[in-house]
């Protein structure tokens, strides 16, 4: 680990030896090892998770927090967690508190973590704080598994589905095609339009491939656009089915995010804030951002949330009641538990529905599939048969 020439120097003086000049070893990186630093991966929520579950353990034995972090830094698989870790080292041996030093490196830590951080830190409950953002890491780790198992199947068909087409379009088809052409006999529909495909894809395939990597590098500069990924993601709501579990997820995230930001002593403005933060549907944060506003403005909770258009009546209601009795985080606790079993029957529906679709597809191709080959076979072997 490197050690910056301030914290060098206050170390020397310490030990009763005043330094003339500090001058720092640049080191030579190259080429492999800046690409190498580029494509490290990002932590993830579930090493997030632990490092908050090793904070509060830590913190809660009274541990030094410089010691602690270098010794979580020593252990960590994740380069850039590792990074972070031993510059906060550096930050707070130069006098910065935690929850400054970790605002320096925000790819790794989200704005949430750290004014609950700060929150706890102000309060003298650090301990408590990293308890709370482990429960809030968990749960939407959970959830984002929940999600990714429920697709993986409908899109590891659909994957296969389409390479077997490719297949068949450039390799089997034209097999049968030269058998078909010197046979000279009348070929139906089915097997006149796979012949064509077959021929269109190995006369344009370059062009059809140029064509796909473009329209998928497109979308994605379309998707990093605000304007884009606000229509995209205002698009995804509005798809049958699939908005309407999009929605509840948002709800889910929001009210698990709002209930551990009010449990953390978070203001209620900042919490909104960061609550957008954490939604990855940029219409659903915008919304969330027109609730803080209103708030500003005088409005409360109720009637802002209201506004955005998001919540439906049973929400509002319960948000009502919260406020009046001054309960919100137990209310937004009882809405995260009702979304989040919501969440598990939706996904669960969402794979009972794909499921007959994507064999019933797929039988109709095979069937298709199969008349366009064998029944101009059946021909040519009823022809030599009669001649």
């Amino acid at each position: 680990m490197s050690v910056s020439s301030g914290i060098l120097s206050t170390q020397l003086i310490q030990e009763g030896i005043i330094p003339i000049s500090i001058t720092e070893e640049q080191t030579k990186n190259n080429l492999w090892t800046k690409l190498s630093k580029m494509i490290e991966p990002l932590p993830t929520t579930d090493e997030l998770g632990m490092f908050a579950r090793q904070m509060y353990t830590l913190t809660k034995t009274s541990v030094p927090l410089a010691g602690a972090l270098r010794s979580l830094a020593d252990n960590t698989k994740n380069q850039k967690m590792a990074h972070a870790l031993y510059g906060i080292v550096e930050h707070l041996e130069g006098g910065q508190d935690l929850a400054a030093s970790m605002q320096h490196y925000p790819d790794v830590f989200i704005p949430m973590i750290i004014s609950m951080v700060r929150v706890g830190q102000n309060s003298g409950r650090l301990p408590e704080s990293f308890l709370r953002i482990n429960q809030h890491l968990e749960a939407q780790a959970a959830s984002q598994k929940s999600l990714s198992t429920a697709l993986r199947y409908p899109l590891f068909v659909i994957v296969t589905m389409v390479g077997a087409i490719i297949v068949i379009n450039m390799f089997v088809i034209p097999a049968f095609a030269h058998v078909f052409e010197q046979a000279n006999v009348e070929l139906p529909l089915a097997t006149l339009i796979f012949i064509g495909m077959s021929n269109f894809m190995l006369k344009y395939w370059p062009f059809l491939l140029v064509l796909l990597l473009g329209s998928y590098v497109g979308f994605k500069y379309y998707l990093k656009t605000s304007k884009g990924r606000y229509r995209w993601d205002y698009f995804l709501l509005k798809i049958p089915l699939i908005g309407k579990m999009l929605r509840r997820i948002i709800m889910l995230r929001f009210a698990q995010s709002f209930s551990i930001t009010i449990e953390s002593g978070v203001p209620l403005i900042e919490g909104i804030e960061l609550v957008a933060q954490s939604i990855e549907n940029k219409y659903a944060q915008s919304k969330i951002l027109l609730m803080r506003d209103a708030i500003e403005r005088g409005k409360s909770l109720t009637q802002a949330a209201a506004a955005t258009e998001l919540f439906s009546g049973l929400e509002l209601q319960m948000l009502n009641v919260s406020e009046e009795t001054g309960e919100l985080s137990a209310m937004l606790d009882q809405i995260s538990s009702f979304y989040k079993r919501e969440v598990e029957y939706d996904l669960k529906r969402l794979n009972d529905i794909i499921e007959p679709i994507l064999i019933l597809f797929l039988g109709v191709v095979v069937l298709v599939l199969a008349l366009a080959v064998y029944l101009p076979i059946w021909n040519i072997a009823k022809a030599a048969k009669l001649g």
